[in-house]
């Protein structure tokens, strides 16, 4: 059970949810209204968010900056968040102004400041990553729902069970407490929902 939680939590890494968020805007057909390739634009994610970030850790922990890639220790994510927030700016800009993908990019902004939200709380306390990161990823496909039910909610719905299913698999590998992983569930999907109704 634990090698299957491992695997659960390698693959839903929260760096690879702005690849698949952006996988769920190409099938709901809105790159048809988008004057952007979509194949291109999907590079661009997987390598601003996942592959340059995944390179850089990889250099941390030769280094020795890191102990290891996962960053089980509250003391390893200084840096890799600073850089993450850098990668998601980057990304951010590169939607900027693409009226279709509006939403997309308010979705990297929130991660972006939920990277800082994370930052603080890390300076005191260890909070889950996944948790976050599934937080607002179910956040979104909310917003998305309440504005297109028919589309999205399928996604939605299907983002909950996979949460849950990260959220076992952390418990289960012991990399955090209970409470950890539902404050980091709870922080990333109320910070999302709060920008856009009071702020968007």
């Amino acid at each position: 059970m634990n090698k299957l939680a491992k695997t659960i939590s390698v693959i839903t890494h929260p760096v690879l949810l702005p690849t698949l968020m952006l996988l769920i805007f190409i099938a709901s057909g809105i790159f048809e209204i988008a004057a952007l390739r979509a194949d291109i634009c999907l590079a661009v994610v997987f390598v601003t968010t996942f592959v340059l970030p995944v390179l850089i850790l990889m250099l941390l922990k030769k280094l020795k900056l890191i102990k290891s890639l996962t960053m089980e220790r509250r003391e390893e994510r200084f840096i890799p968040l600073f850089l993450i927030v850098i990668s998601l700016y980057v990304t951010s800009r590169f939607f900027n102004g693409v009226l279709p993908l509006m939403l997309y990019n308010f979705y990297l902004i929130c991660n972006l400041v939920l990277c800082v939200v994370v930052f603080w709380i890390n300076l005191y306390w260890k909070i889950s990553f996944h948790g976050t990161g599934w937080g607002a990823f179910v956040a979104m496909l909310f917003i998305m729902a309440a504005i297109s039910s028919r589309i999205y909610l399928t996604y939605f719905t299907a983002s909950i069970l996979i949460s849950g299913v990260v959220g076992w698999a952390r418990l289960k590998l012991k990399s955090h407490s209970e409470s950890q992983v539902y404050s980091g569930f709870a922080v990333g999907f109320l910070i999302p929902l709060l920008i856009y109704y009071f702020i968007v």
